[in-house]
């Protein structure tokens, strides 16, 4: 009887062991590195298969030997875009075949084989461009997009209600904590650049990135986010809205979360940037963007480095923290005496762009420089900090500002004189007037139809 009783309770600690164990490594998902006390990451976004060309990049991230590459967005682009400019789910069947054939590029086939990937995803490879939570068919690209990821079928990921956010630990659970956020799924889309948005996450991934922060046992803590975080000034391109971005600040400080980095993507170039006021949150929060692995800014935009340096205020870094060629992020972070983190952006040939050296000590969480009433750039509103910004450039002569506003006042002469035109010859009447004609006639037909209808019922009786 004892014995049996004895087999009984070791059976039952073997059990609550593989229990336990397995609810640990669905909780904590760790992925080996090479060094513990030397660890890389790289970083990218912004992709697509063109032609026959050999998209070479993925070879000099091959060559680094990194402990892991991380997506940032737009592992692919599956949206249609139409004329007159307008993108569009093109269907489950057409969506798998552009994740496959990037999955399937041998290049991209060589990265697989070289490191652990993981990531999350932006618009282009969500859905299309732009979207948020009213895409409809997010349920869809949610698998695919799983698939492509290599993500396990019977994690929770798979399952979860508000997205596909997620967290890794790089060597252990006291080295490096990554946190991967999902800017799609919940996002609300405003109606015009980012007026009438606020909400980014949802309740219920502030809810789970607040238990992310919470007793965070690593020495570095990274953030990624398809879009920026910080650069709130930048009005043509989409970033977070400015009630999420101070909400993420906030809990930041509330879990004292030193030792963080921040990485995005989107934006189809590369730059480093820095909070300008460190009294508010507690530390140097630097934001490192890496965006361009085949969709990049000078491609598509003439003078790019011009006309973005001018246009854009210099709150959270200069002209000279940019590039706008193709590009993937670097991030070496150490450890022991001499901790520090090392960011580079590297070009499709390897070449190193961009560079900065952060020590440790300046990630170091410190309560005592906090100043809630001290003077910050960023409480001037976003758009009047871009609106000060634009009429200083005019007011001192820089050239791309004077070309971009001679182009606007060219377009809006242009459309107000074809609109004098048409007025003249009554077409304005006639084309503003065809709606509510049609409707009025439609009306009348509707109750022509009853009233014939009742006249006929009448005669019947």
């Amino acid at each position: 009887m004892f014995r049996r009783g004895l087999y009984v309770l070791l059976l039952t600690q073997i059990l609550s062991v593989v229990i336990s164990t397995t609810s640990s490594i669905e909780k904590h998902r760790i992925i080996p590195v090479q060094d513990p006390n030397d660890i890389l990451i790289t970083f990218g976004s912004c992709n697509a298969v063109m032609g026959d060309e050999q998209n070479d990049i993925f070879n000099r991230i091959v060559d680094l030997k990194p402990d892991t590459y991380i997506w940032l967005g737009d592992v692919t682009y599956i949206d249609v875009n139409e004329m007159p400019p307008k993108f569009k789910f093109p269907g489950e069947e057409r969506a798998r075949a552009k994740f496959e054939e990037t999955k399937n590029h041998p290049n991209y086939q060589n990265l697989r084989e070289a490191t652990n990937i993981i990531g999350v995803w932006d618009d282009h490879d969500f859905g299309h461009n732009n979207a948020g939570k009213s895409f409809l068919h997010k349920n869809i690209t949610k698998q695919l997009w799983l698939d492509f990821i290599d993500e396990p079928q019977n994690t929770i990921r798979r399952t979860r209600s508000s997205g596909i956010h997620e967290s890794y630990y790089l060597g252990d659970v006291t080295k490096v904590k990554v946190i991967l956020l999902d800017v799609r799924w919940d996002r609300e889309e405003p109606f015009f650049l980012d007026f009438g948005g606020g909400e980014l996450l949802g309740e219920e991934q502030w809810q789970w990135l607040e238990e992310e922060l919470k007793d965070n046992p690593a020495e570095y803590t990274i953030i990624g986010s398809g879009i920026q975080i910080l650069a709130d000034d930048r009005i043509f391109t989409e970033r977070w809205f400015t009630p999420s971005k101070e909400r993420l600040l906030a809990l930041i400080r509330k879990y004292k979360t030193g030792g963080l980095i921040l990485l995005s993507g989107d934006v189809h170039y590369t730059e480093m940037m820095k909070y300008p006021c460190k009294e508010r949150i507690g530390f140097e929060l630097h934001e490192f963007c890496s965006s361009g692995i085949t969709h990049y800014a000078s491609s598509h935009v003439p003078n790019v480095d011009g006309v973005v340096s001018e246009l854009y205020p210099y709150t959270y870094n200069s002209k000279e923290d940019r590039y706008y060629e193709r590009n993937f992020g670097k991030v070496r972070l150490t450890f022991g005496e001499k901790k520090s983190v090392h960011m580079e952006a590297v070009n499709y040939y390897g070449a190193t762009v961009l560079e900065r050296q952060i020590p440790y000590e300046d990630l170091i969480f410190d309560e005592s420089i906090i100043n809630d009433s001290s003077v910050c750039v960023v409480d001037t509103k976003n758009h009047v900090r871009f609106a000060l910004h634009y009429f200083e450039s005019l007011y001192v002569g820089r050239y791309y500002v004077w070309l971009v506003t001679f182009g606007i006042i060219w377009c809006l002469t242009l459309i107000i004189t074809v609109f004098r035109i048409l007025r003249r010859t009554k077409l304005v009447k006639k084309i503003v007037s065809w709606p509510f004609t049609s409707m009025r006639d439609l009306l009348k037909r509707i109750i022509f139809h009853r009233q014939a209808a009742k006249q006929a019922k009448e005669k019947a009786q």
